[in-house]
Formats: structure tokens, C-alpha cells, sequence
């Protein structure tokens, strides 16, 4: 147990590195689909959970990613994915986090839309 408690800290740190280091072709190499499942689950969380850059309080955008991903099943987050990348072809080096931070963004436009303020005249 000893040996656990003094590896986690080192786990917190690495793994939000590690994550940013996958790029498409890890991903598509992965051999588990929980895994990948896990990887698209854990973003669409995080998009949930955390203001954008520059968004202020009542988080528009945050709570519109909320509504979108809800209900939401880890599977169907992964075959968006891989519908986006069909029609968006990226490099196979390019981040795993922006490939699915993009579909996401694509997948809940119609939300996120619905918050932006009419311009004034």
C-alpha cells in the first residue's frame, strides 16, 4: 500500500501529459475498444466540467455541453469520432484530444449555437 500512495502522485501528474501525447494512429492502433471508449468518455467529461477559454460565469457554453453529452452512452461518443474523422480526415500524428474536442464541438453545435447572444443592431 505504502508503494501505491508514493506512485500516485507521480500518476497525477503524468497522465494528463500522457493523454495530450496520443495522437490518432495511437488510437486507432489501440486494441481495446473499452480503452478507446474510456479515452472519448473522459474528454466528453471534461467538457462537461470545465469552462472554455475565456467563458464567464453562468458558463453558456460548459452548460450547453452538458444538455449535448448527457445522457450521452461512451460508444456512441466513439463512432462520432469515427464518423467525424470519415469526413474530416486528419493526420495520423495530429492529438486524439483535438480530434475529439472537435467532434464534440461538432456534435453539440446546435447547443452551443443556442447560447451566443444576438448581435445588437
Amino acid at each position: 500500500m505504502k508503494a501505491l500512495f508514493s506512485i500516485a502522485p507521480l500518476l497525477l501528474f503524468l497522465a494528463p501529459s500522457i493523454a495530450a501525447e496520443v495522437t490518432y494512429k495511437d488510437y486507432t492502433e489501440a486494441q481495446s475498444e473499452i480503452w478507446k471508449r474510456g479515452f472519448v468518455f473522459a474528454i466528453s467529461q471534461y467538457m462537461m466540467t470545465v469552462a472554455q477559454p475565456g467563458e464567464e460565469a453562468p458558463y453558456p457554453v460548459r452548460t450547453a455541453y452538458q444538455r449535448c453529452l448527457a445522457n450521452s452512452a461512451d460508444d456512441l461518443l466513439v463512432r462520432h469520432v469515427e464518423a467525424y474523422v470519415a469526413r474530416n480526415p486528419v493526420d495520423s500524428n495530429e492529438p486524439m484530444v483535438q480530434i475529439v474536442t472537435r467532434t464534440l464541438s461538432d456534435l453539440c453545435r446546435s447547443e452551443i449555437e443556442k447560447t451566443k447572444l444576438p448581435l445588437a443592431k
